[in-house]
């Protein structure tokens, strides 16, 4: 897996599907938001669709 350089989502695919930006494979942690309207882990990271997301990527 890879993970978004912008948004943190996490993807099998060089672009973000999400954003477009680049991803990488050195990403730290898993963050699975199911409800991201009343997620309150999801308007931190700034999350605004359902999916995988790394909690920090490099």
């Amino acid at each position: 897996m890879n993970a978004c350089l912008r948004c943190k989502y996490l993807t099998n695919e060089d672009k973000c599907p999400l954003c477009g930006s680049e991803t990488s494979e050195n990403y730290r942690g898993l963050l699975i938001i199911l409800d991201p309207i009343n997620s309150e882990i999801a308007k931190k990271i700034k999350a605004d669709c359902r999916g995988k997301y790394a909690l920090s990527v490099k």
